[in-house]
């Protein structure tokens, strides 16, 4: 049974906190707490916005207080998460799973906080939303109807399944394997997901719905990396893939290097199961937020994405 949230509603009290890297300029941190305020919300503002401990948004302690006590406090009806960037692995056994699990609220964020939803939908089976941060620019864009924050808000506000997604415009979903699956949908960015490999936090992807997506990197590393999920099993045990976007991933040596699809064919295809690739969640705008925990099915050969449940109550 996944504990769901409960829908956001205006006039709300938003927790937002910072588990990763820290933002440096005092002036965009100022900008983020007025553009909640003008989506129609109350800002909190936990100390780890405003603390820098070397590529850390504040010690692990501190990171770790912030989101524990977020989910505490009855007055906060959902935590946003300042950026990504680097270093929730480092605070996952510092958090308390049980005030967690007993206080389910909208919790967002992607990228780096994809250490967060693992751990939060593995061991307190609560749904998580991929979707942006803080500093994300779809909160800055003065479209109040733009595509993110469409999709945002009918993860956050309603209480009923978004049904099939559609992509962007000029965006198309690739199939990579066809077939169907049905299961609930996890995972992230892939640089987390197998950061996390052999721990009590890693992903769990039995009989489940594998979202990947990446930002930055070579080429050969999302060969090593896909690789190392391989190896564990992830493709075996899913019950489909949902590929999402590569932002700046890139070759670096253009003649001895291979592409990513070749890459997707070669390690995930053999697996039997439906894949698919550009579904645009991840390091882009426009941005689909996924609701982590709901029930999702897949036809790669439609190229369709639908979510079955409510993400919240």
């Amino acid at each position: 049974m996944i504990n769901k949230p409960k829908a956001l509603r205006k006039g709300d009290r938003i927790g937002v906190v910072a588990p990763s890297s820290p933002v440096r300029n005092r002036e965009l941190i100022g900008k983020i707490e007025e553009t909640i305020e003008k989506m129609g919300f109350k800002p909190v503002m936990y100390p780890s916005c405003y603390e820098i401990h070397g590529f850390l948004s504040g010690t692990d302690k501190v990171r770790a207080e912030d989101i524990n006590n977020a989910f505490e406090d009855k007055n906060i009806d959902g935590v946003l998460c300042l950026r990504g960037g680097y270093g929730t692995p480092r605070i996952l056994p510092l958090l308390d799973y049980n005030i967690i699990k007993a206080n389910p609220k909208v919790f967002l964020g992607y990228s780096d906080i994809t250490g967060l939803h693992m751990a939060l939908n593995k061991i307190c089976r609560m749904v998580t939303f991929h979707g942006p941060t803080g500093t994300s620019d779809c909160f800055f864009e003065e479209d109040k109807i733009s595509y993110s924050k469409h999709i945002l808000s009918r993860n956050v506000f309603e209480t009923k399944p978004l049904g099939i997604v559609k992509n962007p415009e000029r965006e198309e979903i690739v199939t990579v394997n066809g077939g169907q699956a049905e299961g609930e949908i996890i995972g992230g960015n892939l640089s987390l997901l197998v950061s996390t490999l052999g721990s009590q936090y890693e992903v769990d992807t039995k009989e489940k719905i594998f979202f990947i997506e990446e930002v930055g990197e070579y080429n050969y590393k999302i060969d090593r990396m896909l690789n190392s999920l391989a190896l564990a099993g992830k493709f075996k045990d899913c019950a489909g893939v949902i590929l999402g976007t590569w932002k700046g991933c890139t070759k670096e040596h253009e003649k001895y290097s291979l592409d990513l699809t070749t890459m997707f064919n070669e390690i995930i295809k053999p697996f039997g199961k439906p894949v698919i690739n550009n579904f645009r969640a991840g390091h882009v705008n426009p941005q689909i937020t996924i609701p982590f925990g709901t029930k999702v099915r897949l036809d790669a050969n439609k190229k369709e994405v639908e979510f079955l449940e409510s993400a919240c109550i």
